[in-house]
């Protein structure tokens, strides 16, 4: 296997012909008919496609490895969604300046599971109209967070998949 853990050459030809009829799809759906010309330009921009993102997938330094169960939590910041719009429509004649949050991480490893975590934990506490990620410090544990609304529950907030 690879360093990526897809089987190097295999790997990479199983992600281009996965690109492909994704993009394929992707076009079809979008220009929504199947004239021979048309399908013969969907198939080469496909090409393309496939071909971008197995270039741009050889570059990447981290490997991200989630879990079915974690993605299965994405509906979490749904659910906050509401309530971060009530809190920034309460504060909107006020001019709020926010606060900052250092939170500490637990999810410090690099391999693959922990590196998906912490993606998916900064990208759904950014989801959130009245939170988001600002970065992280790996080597410290720490997520920098801003908040317009203080909210009692910040490590909620900043991590609503509890995946910390």
């Amino acid at each position: 296997m690879g360093p990526d853990g897809g089987g190097g050459r295999i790997g990479a030809l199983r992600a281009w012909l996965g690109w492909w009829i994704a993009s394929a799809a992707l076009w079809l759906w979008l220009v929504d008919n199947t004239h021979v010309p048309e399908l013969i330009v969907g198939a080469g921009v496909a090409v393309l496609a496939a071909s971008g993102a197995v270039v741009v997938r050889q570059q990447r330094l981290v490997v991200l490895r989630p879990r079915l169960g974690w993605l299965v939590r994405l509906w979490r910041p749904l659910v906050n969604y509401p309530r971060d719009m009530w809190l920034l429509l309460k504060a909107l004649p006020r001019r709020r300046v926010g606060t900052f949050y250092a939170v500490r991480l637990t999810l410090h490893d690099d391999d693959p599971r922990t590196a998906a975590q912490r993606v998916l934990m900064q990208v759904s506490a950014s989801f959130s109209p009245n939170a988001y990620v600002i970065g992280t410090d790996v080597e410290r544990d720490l997520v920098l967070v801003h908040q317009l609304v203080p909210t009692a529950d910040v490590d909620s907030d900043v991590d609503p998949l509890r995946m910390r």
